[in-house]
């Protein structure tokens, strides 16, 4: 399976799907092709709502959302990005290099942690996103409280462990701090980080509610709102010069808040997406778990793979290629998640209007979004062939470059990844999971060992080529072949059409 899955943005038109695009006889699909009343770029951009009641209004709120959504995406990840240029230096220049380096392997320690969730908070989102296209408050309320209270009593569990293990591992040792401020600093500054991810862990789950009710335009606004107040807040701990476990409390803490105050905003206009532990079942559960342990299974054989070959590299190429290519994932990254972004509103989009027999949508929306992918693709083919060497002398201050051949496989690789994600996020939409984990398992068998072989011989462009060929002669023609069932007349059985 695919590393890097994306998607395409809505239609360029008005009101309409982009020029190209296959016409179904009647349906969804005729519907919004027709122009609306005041035609123009306020057909997607505009604040009031469609009428969902009917095909062609449904048609044209997705559209319209999926806008906003990425509009506002691409507004709070570049604030973000400025805060983090901003916050950075200050940061480190308050802290010094070596706290600032042992706030950073502690929160390193965390990032297989998130797998301690047993893939409950993705798999809630194609539940609510079912629950939302069958018009199933009650489902969708039961749903979202048993993975809150799952995730809480998680969490839980894995505050008695850390709080055992803060006292009973030699952190100094494990981390390697030998300055006696630092030591004396540790134990506080692990507690603070270990406290702000417990207490965001069972929150996890109202960013699935917001993709899911296809809302995350709002998460969106507050994400800048917060980026803005916590880069204040970072000023105010300087000023105070408070220590280092004070800043993880003062940062992290108003992002916990922010969470909470998400929760309450959607709840206040859907109150059944407030948890509520009466509405949490076994049952439930079990349901969840359905989708949920595949989910968790594909999360963690994709950081799997890119982990092996971390160590693939240090082993056959040295440690200073490892340095190498984390310069050059950070370059090739960028066209990556400028495609996912554009995608991210579409795959709860999918399962809802899967759920109520907008099927036509679904396949026009998907074919339409795999062709804008692919000229994404090839332009960032293009810009990476053309500014890929400038990009990382730039980060590696001049000392990195790669050449056109690697470049050009980055290029293949970014446009098979795109092609095989959509396919990967339209699976994952209607629950074909376990499809998604057998290819994924496949691709580790077949990547592993020819990573080892071509780094030997080509450096990190074989790595990249090594990476790319089970996609490229593999699942590029399989993922297709295994989908054409997925756009028939009826939604797929798993999956029930909505009622009235």
């Amino acid at each position: 399976m695919d590393a890097s899955p994306h998607e395409v943005p809505p239609p360029e038109a008005e009101g309409a799907p982009p020029a190209g695009a296959d016409h179904a006889a009647g349906g969804v699909e005729a519907e919004s092709d027709e122009k609306p009343a005041g035609a123009g770029i306020g057909v997607l951009f505009r604040l009031r709502p469609y009428d969902t009641s009917t095909d062609r209004g449904r048609a044209l709120e997705r559209y319209r959302r999926a806008t906003l959504i990425t509009a506002t995406g691409f507004l709070a990840r570049a604030l973000t990005a400025a805060a983090s240029v901003i916050s950075l230096p200050l940061t480190m220049g308050y802290l010094g290099k070596e706290r600032y380096g042992m706030w950073a392997a502690i929160s390193a320690l965390l990032t297989w942690a998130v797998l301690a969730d047993f893939g409950v908070a993705r798999g809630l989102q194609n539940h609510l996103s079912e629950a939302y296209g069958k018009n199933d408050p009650q489902a969708a309320s039961e749903y979202m409280s048993t993975a809150f209270y799952t995730l809480l009593f998680i969490s839980l569990g894995l505050g008695v462990v850390f709080g055992v293990g803060l006292f009973a591992v030699p952190w100094h040792r494990v981390l390697n701090v030998d300055d006696p401020k630092l030591v004396a600093e540790l134990r506080p500054t692990l507690a603070a980080v270990v406290f702000i991810f417990l207490a965001g862990f069972p929150l996890n789950v109202v960013g699935q509610a917001y993709a899911a009710y296809q809302r995350a335009h709002v998460a969106n606004l507050f994400s800048i709102g917060g980026s803005v107040v916590s880069l204040g807040l970072l000023v105010i701990v300087i000023k105070l010069k408070l220590g280092l476990p004070w800043l993880i409390l003062a940062t992290g803490g108003f992002g916990v808040s922010m969470t909470v105050v998400n929760l309450a905003y959607i709840a206040h206009d859907m109150p059944w997406l407030w948890p509520r532990y009466a509405h949490a079942s076994k049952a439930t559960l079990r349901t969840l778990m359905k989708i949920s342990g595949p989910m968790l299974l594909i999360q963690l054989g994709g950081m799997l793979i890119s982990e092996v070959q971390i160590l693939i590299i240090a082993q056959t190429l040295g440690v200073s290629l490892v340095a190498d290519y984390t310069i050059f994932l950070r370059v090739f990254s960028v066209p990556v998640l400028i495609v996912a972004m554009i995608e991210a509103p579409y795959p709860a989009m999918y399962r809802e209007s899967y759920a109520r027999g907008d099927v036509d949508w679904c396949k026009t929306a998907f074919r339409r979004l795999q062709r804008i992918k692919l000229g994404l693709s090839t332009l960032g083919l293009l810009v990476l062939l053309l500014l890929g060497d400038l990009a990382a002398r730039l980060l590696s201050g001049a000392t990195v470059r790669f050449g056109l051949e690697v470049w050009a496989a980055a290029g293949a690789m970014l446009i098979v990844g795109n092609w095989n994600g959509g396919y990967t996020h339209l699976f994952m939409s209607v629950d074909r999971l376990w499809t998604l984990v057998v290819t994924m398992a496949l691709n580790a068998f077949v990547t592993f060992p020819l990573t080892y072989y071509f780094a030997k011989s080509y450096g990190i462009f074989g790595v990249i080529t090594a990476t790319t060929a089970f996609s490229l002669f593999i699942t590029a023609w399989l993922m297709p072949v295994l989908a054409r069932d997925l756009f028939r007349a009826a939604p797929p059985a798993t999956i029930e059409p909505a009622r009235g």
